[in-house]
């Protein structure tokens, strides 16, 4: 990279947390001090992940690095940072801006390479004060990298806030897919979502086999609890976890790790899990909600994109449907408006005409869910927001017909 900042512009899955890891190492290995580096990411997962990419690489010769995020103890932050010495810290930006705040021990001086990444998350609300205390602690002899799979006028304002005359390497459009990705979407009866989600994971191996997994993407904490509890219900307890930002972060890291390592083999999350994780082996990703943004249409594309970058990654096939209905087919349209092309059409067969008994069973599994969401889930969601789904509980399930 002789030396330049760089803005690098990929598709998901296409390796950015290599393509700033191995310099930052090779840097580290030719003048080997403490806080060499400092890499920010918008989300506690996507640092976590981060941080074991680092140590995957560098256990060999002792690689020292620590992971500063929300959901673990402030004192043993403040211990870690005050009786060892890290060679690369990972975080997020209010944990690292609190610690800029309140403790003496995190010296970002001593910062050689200062990493972005999923950069263009990382704007708007108490992200811009925290940016802002963060870059003010750090050495104007620091070299920076931000990386994103998408270039925004947000992105071109981080840019310019923590950049200095940077070389652009970019290998995708604004806005596109990968090749390897089959994508389509169905138009459907609202009240058919639930059966046909169903169907779906049976027919596309999403339910039945260990090796396949499968990711469905929902728009808020609360449907993801709902579908989730039908989902085991009908497949398996043990085959479904659910991930979204309500939850504890032991919870959330326990739910990521079972569906890493397959033991759990379907995964309902909100877009908490669209960007940035590395899922190994994702063959199908369902959109059951069609992505929404309140600020723009080109944000809903954008994060269409990640949803579907869940699979077909590092060049192996992968599969994406979407479900539509009459209240979403316009966001369906602005999304490939955006995109520059159209999204192939599955037709659509009721999936209780195969199977007479399936309007029965998903009702009785709503029903079941109703009952048991609060009292399963209250356990895993931080207590600040477990309040806020109670006020929501009653709004949640709705009956279900087929």
């Amino acid at each position: 990279m002789r030396g330049k900042d760089i803005i690098g512009l990929a598709e998901t899955g296409s390796g950015k947390t290599g393509a700033f890891a191995i310099p930052i190492l090779q840097g580290l290995l030719k003048k080997p001090h403490y806080n060499y580096s400092l890499i920010l990411a918008p989300t506690r997962e996507l640092a976590l992940q981060i941080r074991q990419h680092f140590l995957d690489l560098g256990s060999k010769f002792g690689l020292k690095v620590l992971c500063l995020v929300g959901g673990q103890h402030v004192e043993d932050q403040y211990k870690s940072l005050k009786t060892e010495k890290h060679h690369i810290i990972v975080g997020t930006p209010g944990r690292i801006a609190y610690h800029i705040e309140n403790s003496k021990e995190l010296l970002l001086h001593r910062v050689r390479f200062f990493v972005l990444d999923e950069a263009d998350r990382m704007l708007g609300g108490d992200f811009d004060s925290q940016l802002e205390s963060i870059l003010s602690k750090l050495s104007e002899k620091r070299k920076s990298f931000l990386f994103s799979a998408t270039m925004t006028g947000n992105l071109e304002k981080v840019q310019a806030a923590c950049l200095r005359m940077p070389v652009r390497l970019e290998t995708a459009k604004k806005y596109t897919t990968v090749d390897n990705l089959d994508h389509a979407f169905v138009f459907l009866p609202d009240q058919r979502k639930d059966a046909y989600v169903v169907k779906l994971l049976v027919d596309l191996g999403g339910s039945t086999s260990c090796e396949s997994r499968t990711v469905i993407f929902v728009s808020t904490a609360r449907e993801s609890l709902r579908l989730g509890e039908i989902l085991k219900t009908m497949i398996g307890r043990d085959r479904v976890v659910i991930l979204n930002g309500l939850m504890r972060q032991d919870k959330r890291g326990a739910a990521l790790q079972k569906f890493k390592s397959g033991e759990a083999t379907i995964m309902v999350a909100t877009d908490l899990a669209s960007r940035g994780l590395d899922i190994p082996e994702v063959q199908l990703v369902i959109n059951y909600d069609i992505p929404s943004h309140p600020a723009s249409w080109s944000e809903a594309a954008k994060a269409y994109i990640h949803r579907v970058g869940r699979t077909a990654r590092a060049g192996r096939p992968g599969r994406a449907v979407s479900l539509v209905t009459p209240y979403s087919v316009t966001r369906l349209k602005i999304i490939e408006s955006t995109l520059g092309s159209q999204i192939a059409q599955l037709a659509w067969v009721d999936p209780c005409d195969s199977d007479p008994n399936l309007l029965s069973k998903v009702e009785e599994a709503a029903a079941h869910a109703k009952a048991v969401s609060l009292r399963v889930h209250s356990g895993d969601i931080d207590g600040k927001n477990f309040f806020l789904l109670q006020a929501f509980h009653s709004m949640v399930f709705t009956d279900l017909t087929c």
